[in-house]
């Protein structure tokens, strides 16, 4: 196997050579998406149910797994924080099309600057954890 950049588990599950580890990657960006929801729901004191969950969810699932698809963000190992770099942007650019243009649901600048925001950092920092945490184990 080769080393770098290239490697399956560089980034903490994507694009390896175990689906095991794909649909690990797949849960944990899941994760990021239901928290930015239910945090994003704790923090404006908002008590919707699951209805409301739902519908705030729904335009950045679609988006997040659209745009994943388009930068096979979970079956090409080459490039890993390119791929998930360019999921970010498209999805959620997607989400907030999908959210501007099929829910009734307003869709402020702001709020787009906090998704991204939220999303880049987690998804990022789970793999960013992940490696280091596979370096540490190597190296010990």
């Amino acid at each position: 196997m080769r080393r770098g950049r290239d490697r399956p588990d560089t980034l903490g599950g994507m694009a390896p050579e175990h689906p095991r580890s794909a649909a690990l990657a797949v849960g944990a960006d899941a994760v990021c998406l239901l928290a930015f929801v239910a945090i994003g729901r704790t923090s404006h004191d908002l008590h919707g149910g699951v209805g409301w969950f739902v519908a705030v969810l729904w335009p950045f699932a679609v988006g997040w797994s659209v745009a994943a698809l388009a930068t096979r963000l979970y079956t090409t190992r080459s490039h890993p924080w390119a791929r998930i770099a360019g999921t970010c942007v498209l999805g959620v650019t997607a989400a907030l099309v999908l959210r501007a243009t099929l829910t009734t649901r307003s869709t402020p600048v702001v709020f787009g600057i906090v998704a991204f925001s939220f999303l880049t950092l987690t998804t990022f920092g789970w793999r960013a954890v992940s490696r280091l945490v596979r370096r540490a184990r190597v190296s010990a």
